[in-house]
């Protein structure tokens, strides 16, 4: 049976050939955050940057700013004074196979970049079915890669899961980084790694947004459209299928007639960028809404058009337990800020926010302690990577202390 592989481009090869190509990595590891490794990552961004097809897609535009050589280094400078504060070297772990979600195409490459730095050689499993946006992605990097002096340790290829060929080479791995459902994490895990591997899985999660009423009332007209940018592009980035992306708004305080105007400063962005829904995913949202009101779940619901959709929710804790992208809203309202502690399950994983002051946050932080909710950034930065993710140190991780 073969398997694909791009080297750059995608070609085919026998399953007996990618498990020779995993194993003649187990010793190529090479020293973290070396240069090359930095100037590789930066030339990658350029090359997203400056093409046109980036431009119009934002999570590939903020995809490039993060690999830029100046946020590298940033985040290169603290690592360095980590090591040197704890009086040890970094070493890599070695080989790590990367198994990225379908429904956030960049995702793969936040997780390679940062095993790049690690020092570790990478494999990154990708999906047969790649929209052409990824496949551009893919080939870009791929093509980049293949002209470094990395083009020998980084593999970028696509076979079955549960296979032969994945049991095979996985035994040569000494990390496995899993992103995606609950299922598939339970499913790979069957698979053992290397007797000394480490295999992290990051699960299904979901996310809520929380908004001050008192705050939106203060702002001026500019803050609240800042405010309806922000969320936009936490929800629509992904079509609402990110982890990060809010399922749920709450409004701490009496939102009276601010949800509407928010709302409307909403559908203004989304006008404006153009945004469409399917129409399957639109009939969905619609039939959503009515479960939501025939169960008693929610109270009512608003259908502004085929991209957004808004349901006042009676019962927030049943409401996050259901699934919908594609621009569906749940809205609840709370008095104070520790009554979202009944909300916050292990399921919970990132709440965004506008106008919370540093006390409040540090009250919900005490109150969720050891619940859930594993990242508190402000509205606009849901959907931002960063090394520690569903409080995991990812970059700890990829390395091994000497």
């Amino acid at each position: 049976m073969t398997v694909t592989i791009w080297n750059p481009g995608k070609t085919s090869i026998s399953e007996e050939g990618l498990v020779e190509q995993v194993e003649a990595l187990t010793y190529a590891g090479a020293p973290p955050l070396v240069g090359r490794c930095v100037e590789l990552l930066s030339a990658i961004s350029k090359a997203i940057l400056s093409n046109p097809r980036a431009r119009h897609a934002p999570q590939y535009i903020a995809l490039g700013y993060w690999l830029r050589a100046a946020s590298l280094r940033r985040l290169v400078v603290d690592l360095n004074y980590q090591e040197e504060a704890e009086g040890s070297i970094l070493i890599p772990r070695g080989v790590a196979l990367h198994l990225p979600p379908t429904n956030v195409d960049t995702i793969f490459v936040y997780s390679w970049a940062l095993s790049v730095l690690a020092g570790n050689a990478n494999v990154v499993r990708l999906s047969k079915q790649l929209s052409s946006d990824t496949e551009w992605l893919v080939g870009l990097i791929a093509g980049i890669v293949a002209q470094s002096d990395e083009k020998d340790r980084q593999i970028f290829c696509s076979y079955p899961y549960g296979g032969v060929c994945e049991k095979d080479m996985s035994r040569h791995c000494d990390l496995r980084m899993i992103w995606g459902g609950d299922e598939k994490i339970e499913a790979v895990s069957q698979t053992p790694i290397r007797p000394d591997g480490l295999s992290i899985g990051f699960p299904d999660r979901k996310s809520m947004a929380l908004i001050s009423a008192e705050a939106y009332a203060d702002a001026s007209n500019k803050k609240r459209d800042l405010l309806a940018k922000n969320l936009f592009n936490d929800i629509y980035w992904f079509d609402q299928m990110g982890c990060g992306s809010p399922r749920l708004l709450v409004w701490l305080g009496s939102s009276s007639d601010l949800s509407e105007d928010l709302y409307q400063r909403l559908l203004a962005k989304i006008d404006n960028d153009g945004q469409t829904t399917e129409t399957g995913i639109a009939i969905g949202k619609i039939a959503f809404a009515n479960d939501l009101l025939a169960e008693g779940i929610s109270g009512s619901a608003r259908h502004y058009n085929n991209t957004l959709e808004v349901a006042d929710v009676i019962d927030p804790s049943a409401a996050m337990e259901r699934t919908q992208g594609g621009g569906f809203i749940m809205q609840s309202q709370v008095n104070d800020i520790e009554e979202l502690r009944e909300l916050i399950t292990r399921k919970i994983q990132t709440i965004t926010h506008f106008g919370i002051s540093k006390t409040e946050l540090d009250r919900l932080a005490k109150a969720i302690s050891g619940r859930g909710g594993y990242r508190v950034v402000p509205i606009g930065q849901a959907l931002q990577f960063e090394n520690i993710w569903d409080g995991v140190s990812l970059f700890t991780h990829m390395t091994r202390r000497l």
